[in-house]
């Protein structure tokens, strides 16, 4: 003869799983956007170092200093292009660096938030996990977490 399980016991073993699929699924979301921020931050380390390198480089570009013998057009013209050389360069290097370092940190705190919504989500899967814990008594409050737990997944 097979044992019939009762019908409350029946929804709680469905709602276990769901709660297990949604936790894994909100963890495996938060790993991800981990791994995404900290190649975002390594990045803007790297922009930043490159950045500080340039700016010591680029003071290069106004060297050999032109002496008294530097006269005339050609060394008017060249003194120019240099200075304009160095004026793009130093554009590049302060405005242009600075544009892409806040783009990555814009970029991270929006996935710093999203992260945060996945947090509280594994929270309320935890939650419910332990309502579950405590019997049919408690089913209609897990059955109202489940409800809210596929709100943060869809």
């Amino acid at each position: 003869m097979v044992k019939q399980i009762p019908n409350d016991e029946v929804i709680l073993l469905g709602l276990v799983d769901v709660i297990s699929d949604y936790s894994s699924s909100f963890s495996s979301g938060i790993a991800n956007l981990e791994e995404q921020i900290s190649r975002l931050k390594l990045a803007k380390t790297q922009i930043n170092n490159e950045q500080e390198a340039s700016l010591i480089e680029i003071k290069e570009i106004k060297k050999p200093e032109l002496g008294k013998s530097w006269t005339g057009n050609r060394a008017t013209d060249f003194n120019e292009s240099r200075s304009g050389a160095y004026k793009v360069m130093l554009t590049i290097v302060q405005d242009e660096y600075d544009d892409y370092q806040a783009k990555i940190e814009e970029k991270i705190n929006s996935l710093e938030r999203q992260k945060a919504i996945l947090e509280a989500a594994v929270a309320a899967a935890r939650e419910a996990s332990n309502l579950l814990s405590k019997g049919e008594e408690f089913l209609e409050q897990v059955e109202s977490k489940v409800s809210d737990l596929k709100k943060w997944v869809f």
